[in-house]
């Protein structure tokens, strides 16, 4: 199809719904295929599957260049939009990662192989389609599954910004570079790789710093402090938020403010400090409440209802440890988290499992937490994740009041027999 007719028929398919916004023409596909437009609506992104026949909004391929017959890279650029992201669909997902690549030459391999050769931004647009389906396997697997294959592509993807490009090119070229660095990051994170973490983070700092995008700045920034978080470093954690918040100045967009208060609450009441804590959750609830989708960085939108709620739940169990009277409060927030959370979202949901069998522990009910915490241990065995296994083991810790309980006491020994993720 070419860019007019894909434009029509979505219009055609808006127009049947009833959605007073058929006014989508070629140069909105264009805009799209070369990731000058914003990530659409989900009104649009409905039309879009629907007329794609895409599985998934991770397989609409609005990065990888359609346009006309004359326009194509070669065979090696694949059609996204057939991927499916579900387990069955993985090997496909891979190959078209693989097909992505070639495009790139990053390996020497394929049209964009020679180190001379002008960089577009049609090259870009493949960059971040790759970044687009790695990001949909972390989602659903964990980092395990492609924590070697998304670092060697981030690091390869790190040298297109020593290639020849125009300058209007440039600073998409280095925040899709960031942006493959961040995810490199965050899998090495969380399969236990903390060194690596660190590496791929500090360049995708500076490499959005580079683009003059302090926003993406500010989420790699988020990142490293989560890793903090996890290593109880949690004066750290609050250190590198502040600076995020601070070198963002009046720049940030209200899901990048929600983001931040509430990684910050949760470092927070780690340390015992319970006003300021809630004092934040109700500044990351208020940005929250002022979030437009259509004006946000497409990288935010994995900060939907459900992240904001495990704040809240993460923060009342981390209080109930000092105040028992929060325990329930906890129960209720992890419970509407795990609700919020999509079917993609499949880690998440069982982070927040996890938590969920600590708010059961912390408001006195060991027998439900033992449930949870079995069910929780049955679906983290489906990921290939270090930082839910920890999570898992560290459920103990909240268990110790109830430890002659024959069901605790059998869970116990079952948290024993956890080791690392595969």
């Amino acid at each position: 199809m070419s860019r007019q007719e894909i434009a029509d028929a979505v219009n055609r398919y808006l127009a049947g719904k009833g959605y007073n916004e058929a006014d989508i023409d070629a140069n909105y596909i264009g805009k799209l295929e070369r990731g000058e437009h914003r990530w659409p609506r989900d009104s649009r992104r409905e039309a879009f599957r629907a007329v794609l026949g895409a599985v998934s909004d991770a397989a609409l391929g609005f990065y990888v260049v359609r346009g006309e017959p004359h326009e194509a890279v070669n065979d090696a650029q694949i059609e996204v939009d057939r991927l499916q992201t579900a387990d069955g669909g993985r090997r496909a997902l891979l190959g078209g990662v693989a097909g992505l690549v070639a495009a790139l030459g990053l390996f020497g391999r394929g049209p964009g192989g020679d180190r001379n050769a002008r960089i577009g931004g049609s090259d870009v647009a493949r960059l971040n389609a790759v970044v687009a389906l790695y990001r949909s396997m972390d989602y659903e697997s964990g980092g395990g599954v492609l924590r070697v294959e998304a670092g060697r592509f981030a690091e390869a993807a790190s040298s297109l910004a020593n290639r020849p490009c125009n300058d209007a090119v440039k600073p998409a070229l280095l925040a899709a570079i960031a942006n493959a660095r961040q995810l490199a990051g965050w899998a090495a994170f969380d399969t236990g790789h903390h060194c690596d973490a660190q590496r791929h983070w500090l360049s995708a700092e500076r490499t959005a710093i580079a683009a003059n995008d302090l926003r993406l700045a500010a989420r790699v920034r988020y990142c490293q402090a989560r890793q903090f978080q996890h290593l109880h470093h949690n004066g750290d954690a609050l250190d590198t938020l502040r600076l995020a918040h601070d070198h963002l100045a009046g720049r940030a967009t209200p899901a990048t403010n929600a983001m931040l208060h509430g990684a910050e609450a949760a470092s927070l009441a780690a340390r015992g400090d319970r006003k300021e804590a809630l004092t934040a959750l109700g500044a990351a609830t208020d940005a929250f409440d002022r979030i437009d989708p259509d004006r946000e960085p497409e990288w935010m939108r994995f900060y939907d209802r459900g992240e904001l709620l495990a704040q809240y739940g993460r923060v009342h169990r981390d209080l109930a440890r000092a105040n028992e009277r929060h325990g329930k409060a906890a129960v209720r927030w992890v419970s509407e988290a795990i609700a919020a959370f999509g079917p993609q979202n499949v880690r998440s949901t069982v982070l927040n499992e996890v938590g969920l069998c600590s708010s059961f522990f912390l408001a006195g009910e060991p027998r439900e937490a033992v449930v949870v915490g079995t069910r929780a241990i049955r679906h983290a065995n489906q990921l290939t994740s270090q930082r839910v296994h920890d999570r898992i083991r560290n459920l103990r810790r909240d268990m110790h009041r109830y430890a002659t309980d024959p069901p605790v006491a059998e869970f116990s020994r079952t948290l024993s027999t956890i080791g690392p993720a595969a």
